[in-house]
């Protein structure tokens, strides 16, 4: 029975008589020289021809493949707010549902606390700038009315807005602050609002005077204290 079998260069068929096994032959077409298998050689040859090839990746599918990831709990919502844990001590006790509604409930514990002395000394220093600025309005026009001329008007003119016009300022610092005491925003800056309101900046500090005290000793409290973002 004639051995078939192809080229190992150019595939084509050749055939060759029986017995040739293990001898070498010439391709007919490409005449390429090699040996002539044997019948095991040969089933050999057609059980790994009927074996599926696995597919090959092109160089573009390397590169696009995804890349693994570890798996982790990752919140697919783009709006989601960034988890404060990663910015906090690694080693602290992950947030529960429980600590969460603690840590609420005593903010806002402390938010009541402040509310009636920051509101108060919020508007007794708006009463004082108000004072101020017609205070320093009835002094010019009292000034200019007296007659006053030359150096003497101009050096109280001066004296009247500097003076006035720091006392405002600081008011509205003080006003600035006790937003930020409202806010349990800036621990600092809350203590200054109150000590500004206990100043004699105006005649409203004589009712100022007792509630930014009681303010600062709210603020002398650790538990509110630690509520305060700064």
């Amino acid at each position: 029975m004639p051995i078939d079998f192809d080229c190992a260069v150019c595939k084509h068929r050749i055939r060759v008589p029986d017995g040739n096994e293990g001898k070498r032959t010439k391709c007919p077409k490409c005449h390429a020289i090699q040996p002539v298998p044997s019948e095991a050689d040969e089933l050999k040859l057609k059980d790994s021809l009927e074996e599926p090839a696995p597919p090959k990746s092109s160089p573009l599918d390397d590169v696009f493949q995804p890349m693994s990831t570890p798996t982790e709990n990752v919140s697919r919502n783009p709006y989601a707010e960034e988890s404060s844990q990663a910015h906090d001590n690694p080693y602290a006790a992950p947030q529960t549902p429980g600590n969460l509604a603690a840590a609420n409930s005593s903010r806002m514990e402390a938010m009541s606390k402040l509310q009636t002395p920051i509101l108060t000394c919020l508007g007794l220093l708006a009463l004082g700038i108000v004072f101020n600025i017609i205070s320093l309005i009835t002094m010019v026009i009292q000034v200019n009315g007296e007659g006053a001329q030359g150096a003497n008007s101009v050096v109280a003119l001066a004296t009247y807005a500097i003076t006035f016009g720091f006392a405002v300022g600081l008011q509205g610092f003080g006003c600035f602050g006790l937003l930020q005491a409202r806010d349990l925003k800036n621990y600092g800056l809350a203590w200054a609002g109150f000590i500004i309101a206990a100043l004699p900046c105006s005649c409203c500090f004589v009712v100022s005077l007792p509630i930014s005290i009681w303010g600062m000793m709210l603020l002398a409290d650790n538990s509110i204290q630690r509520q305060f973002n700064g």
